[in-house]
């Protein structure tokens, strides 16, 4: 059985709605925190204090993004969702 997700638009199920409540979510935030630390831990980056340039496929509202940013980073995201990128 395939979700609901795969067989639609993305705009039908990751509208402005959807994607305000996904953004301001304080479980779905503290997920993408911990997500995001532990990705830039597994890519063992030199500690150098050299800021990086990741790219964010996905980023969604960018919530892992702003992780990035804290780490001393720059991003670039992606998403396939207009809706979940105009909240980032």
């Amino acid at each position: 059985m395939s979700r609901p997700e795969f067989t639609g638009p993305p705009e039908l199920y990751y509208n402005d709605v959807q994607a305000a409540k996904y953004s301001q979510n304080s479980h779905i935030i503290e997920i993408q925190t911990r997500m995001a630390e532990r990705a830039i831990e597994l890519l063992a980056l030199p500690d150098d204090d050299i800021p990086r340039l990741l790219l964010d496929i996905g980023c969604g509202s960018g919530l892992s993004g702003e992780v990035i940013t804290e780490m001393g980073h720059n991003w670039i995201g992606v998403d396939i969702s207009e809706a979940m990128l105009s909240t980032s």
